[in-house]
């Protein structure tokens, strides 16, 4: 994408929730068009939102072993208002959503031992809860369907015609940070 792209159609405020723990992240952002560097970047804390140019989603990828993408949505129509005096800024809003996994070590300590009957009920619902949102994070990298490829394929050979906005977000959970880059990854 060309950088006297509108700004008013990227989304300006980015928001990422975590549905294992029912929070949401407002992660600092920053864009690099096309013709800018990528700036250095941990991919311990790295989500890229790659935008059309017409600033739609054309792809979102997780670098993260500790979060994984599973959904996400573009509102260009929404308005963000400040909470102070009520104006809006007329500002599209990108909401990430996605699951996070807690480190092997943490993961181990906050293990509970099943003491009695409602313990193993409460277990047993858990592990079906985190079974749906694994089946949910492997859907949404699935590779899509015979029809679903050739409208991809499509989609590639335009994004490869035409220059694009990509988005590289860092995101950890505790302290969420949002990147932007150009789709010359290195």
């Amino acid at each position: 994408m060309s950088s006297a792209h509108h700004s008013s159609d990227i989304p300006q405020f980015v928001v990422i929730r975590d549905q294992v723990h029912n929070t949401y992240k407002h992660p600092i952002v920053h864009y690099v068009f096309e013709d800018e560097p990528f700036p250095e970047v941990t991919k311990e804390n790295l989500i890229l939102v790659d935008l059309d140019d017409n600033a739609q989603l054309s792809e979102i990828d997780s670098y993260s072993p500790h979060f994984q993408v599973i959904d996400c949505r573009l509102d260009h129509n929404s308005t963000v208002y400040d909470q102070f005096d009520g104006a809006h800024d007329g500002t599209g809003l990108m909401t990430i959503e996605g699951v996070s996994a807690p480190k092997a070590n943490e993961a181990i300590e906050s293990l509970q031992p099943v003491r009695n009957l409602d313990n193993l009920r409460e277990t047993i619902f858990n592990f079906k809860t985190r079974n749906e949102m694994v089946k949910r994070v492997f859907a949404s990298s699935a590779s899509p369907s015979s029809s679903s490829s050739q409208q991809q394929q499509q989609q590639q050979q335009q994004l490869q015609q035409q220059p694009s906005l990509t988005a590289a977000a860092t995101s950890s959970i505790s302290s969420s940070s949002f990147e932007s880059h150009s789709p010359n990854r290195t």
